[in-house]
């Protein structure tokens, strides 16, 4: 069975454009955009909620966090803690758990109707933000024909952060932790654009109007 998640929008949390561009990849018939974007964090709220859904949960080494960047990047799993609990004091620190690229996934994956690549993502931690230069690429499955942009998906874009908890009944007896609470920039509702469902408040592009070149703010629209 899959795992019920709870998803809340936390107050602090925002996802900014900064920029983008489409190109094409002739060699590998595939076609690709890279962005920039701009994810905020309160992060004395974010210490408050987490608190609220799991108490001390910031200072228990076998508790992680697992970021969810649909659209930007895909993070193979989750990231315990360890000897960062209690020692969390700032989003540079918890930026720090899930930031090396090592933990990003970057070769192609079959998908529903085409073939996805996401490239390791580049973090550029600025004060309180973290700022995300992220790649996606598409092609036709198994690369056999040229991708074009009429084939092109909606693109969402999410910046959320699962918290998966853990209990330690003693040492030796860990099981796999479970989540405990996502938080995410957007609205707890559902809206639909283009026949799927979008949280309100997700920032998307419409793929398949896109043009070769710069991708521009009034490009990037919010559900």
């Amino acid at each position: 069975m899959q795992e019920e998640r709870s998803y809340r929008k936390l107050e602090g949390m925002a996802l900014d454009f900064v920029s983008g561009r489409l190109q094409k990849n002739e060699s590998e018939r595939a076609l690709g955009y890279s962005v920039t974007f701009d994810m905020d964090l309160d992060f004395t709220h974010f210490v408050h909620m987490t608190n609220v859904h799991s108490p001390d949960f910031l200072n228990s080494p076998v508790n992680a966090i697992r970021p969810e960047l649909d659209g930007l990047a895909y993070h193979y799993s989750y990231n315990y803690l360890f000897d960062a609990a209690g020692n969390i004091h700032d989003n540079a620190a918890l930026f720090k758990l899930f930031t090396p690229p090592n933990y990003y996934m970057d070769q192609w994956a079959e998908g529903a109707a085409l073939d996805v690549r996401y490239v390791k993502p580049v973090f550029e931690v600025q004060g309180n933000t973290l700022r995300i230069t992220a790649r996606r690429d598409f092609r036709l499955p198994g690369g056999t024909e040229q991708i074009e942009i009429s084939h092109l998906p909606l693109m969402q874009f999410r910046w959320a952060l699962n918290l998966l908890e853990n209990h330690e009944k003693f040492p030796g007896d860990i099981a796999a932790p479970a989540t405990k609470v996502v938080f995410m920039y957007m609205d707890e509702d559902l809206v639909e654009v283009d026949g799927e469902q979008l949280y309100r408040g997700t920032r998307y592009i419409h793929g398949n109007q896109l043009l070769f070149g710069d991708i521009v703010a009034k490009q990037v629209l919010t559900a």
